[in-house]
């Protein structure tokens, strides 16, 4: 709704703008005009100077060359009426112009057209100089203002130009309350799309076509999201019902792989080969796991259990594990806790957590088979942890590095996939974020960011 009052808003800004800008224009190309006008007028002739170059000498007219120039060239004919309103002088006169005029006659055209002649006259020493043009060249006419208002015109022209911007905002507000009403619904529709809610527009008015491939997109994306539902949902129970049904015959294997692994009667190699079906069996057992648990966090279907959890102990727990569980002897393994992070906490599901740093060492040592140096630290910055499991083997392939900081899904990471894939995963619902790194003398670096829990966040403020 906030983004439809900022249409709203700047649309009638825009338009009050634009309206106060025409009339702007408008008044400046109106005095240019005028002053343009005046300027020509006064520059190509003068009605003055005209009848000054009419003179007598001896009882007869002479005209000057400038004066019967500005008359042909501007002009169409001139006369000279005496005080009894005879034409005592005149210059191509045209002949439906009279030669005699009463007063009522020189009063009634003195100011307009003489027979539709616009005419123009001027007070000569001899009697009245009037200089015509040709019918329809002139539109005259006369405007008479009181001098009060003309005195009032530094207060009228600003009332004008305020009237006329109120108005424009008037009628911009107008048009924008009706595009407003236009566009709710469509605004609605679209937030109802972006909740993955269906979409059922009016097709009237003017907008209706929108509202039409509103309709048409939420119809199909209904759709696709049941489909892609159907999908998501029958995969889940796959994966739910393959991990429940292989872990029987899976114990059965690994039972009696075991019992033949201990069978002292079995020769060393049939032993050694029962051994091999048993760690298989368990490397089996641990990817369904995966699988199942990789399947649930990508749909929100994995409850975490959340406690708070201290990293330090978590980390320093998980490294035990592994060193007496038989690690061989080419892996080192070296753990390193921040002075601040030795109480830091967060707030998340303690198993999966513990999964998510186990996870990190196993690829390591997967991928390093001739051995390497295995570093865990765990540093306290502001507001989060960072716990980082890196080693000096052969880090990560390019593609497998550039996938795993831009993930798609689990696809194309080839081996590194489900674990790695499961890290991100049990970071993302709990908060954090995953880094992935090669480093430039060899090896590559995992850094896993968790935010503190609000409890440790007080703690560290009150210390």
């Amino acid at each position: 709704m906030k983004s439809m009052m900022k249409i709203l808003s700047r649309y009638v800004l825009s338009a009050a703008g634009v309206a106060l800008i025409l009339l702007i224009i408008n008044f400046a190309v109106l005095a240019a005009w005028l002053v343009q006008a005046d300027k020509i007028e006064q520059k190509d002739y003068s009605i003055s100077q005209i009848a000054d170059g009419l003179t007598k000498s001896d009882g007869v007219f002479t005209l000057s060359e400038s004066a019967r120039e500005t008359i042909e060239k501007r002009f169409r004919w001139a006369m000279l009426l005496d005080d009894d309103g005879s034409v005592i002088w005149s210059k191509n006169l045209p002949g439906d112009v009279p030669l005699k005029f009463t007063v009522s006659d020189v009063a009634g055209f003195t100011r307009w057209y003489l027979n539709d002649y616009p005419v123009y006259v001027w007070r000569h020493p001899d009697g009245l100089f009037v200089l015509g043009r040709a019918r329809g060249s002139v539109w005259k006419h006369d405007i008479d203002m009181p001098q009060k208002v003309m005195d009032n015109t530094l207060v009228w022209i600003p009332a004008v130009l305020i009237l006329n911007v109120v108005t424009a905002v008037l009628l911009a507000l107008l048009f924008g309350l009706g595009l407003f009403r236009s566009l709710k619904p469509l605004a609605k529709g679209i937030e109802d799309m972006a909740e993955k809610r269906p979409v059922e527009l009016s097709t009237r008015g003017l907008l209706g076509d929108l509202a039409a491939g509103i309709n048409k997109t939420s119809a199909q994306l209904t759709k696709q999201e049941a489909a892609l539902n159907k999908r998501d949902n029958a995969r889940t129970t796959w994966i739910a019902g393959v991990s429940h049904d292989i872990r029987t015959p899976l114990s059965l294997v690994m039972g009696y792989a075991s019992q033949l692994e201990d069978d002292s009667e079995l020769p060393p190699a049939k032993r050694e080969q029962a051994g091999i079906i048993r760690r298989q069996s368990e490397r089996i057992k641990v990817l369904v796991s995966d699988l199942n648990l990789a399947s649930k966090l990508e749909y929100d279907m994995q409850p975490l259990r959340r406690n708070s959890v201290g990293l330090a102990a978590l980390l320093r727990g998980v490294v035990a594990d592994f060193l007496n569980s038989g690690l061989d002897h080419r892996y080192a393994m070296d753990v390193t806790i921040g002075k601040e992070a030795q109480n830091a906490a967060v707030t998340g599901d303690e198993e999966l957590l513990r999964r998510a740093v186990a996870n990190l060492i196993a690829n390591s040592i997967r991928h390093n088979p001739k051995g390497c140096a295995i570093k865990a630290a765990l540093e306290k910055g502001l507001g989060n942890c960072f716990l980082t499991v890196s080693d000096n083997g052969a880090g990560f392939p390019q593609e497998i590095l550039e996938n795993l900081n831009h993930p798609e899904g689990s696809a194309g990471l080839q081996n590194h996939g489900l674990g790695l894939t499961i890290v991100r995963q049990i970071i993302r619902a709990h908060g954090g974020t995953t880094e992935f790194h090669n480093l430039p003398a060899g090896g590559c670096t995992v850094v896993l960011c968790l935010p503190v829990s609000v409890a440790d966040v007080s703690g560290q403020k009150n210390r």
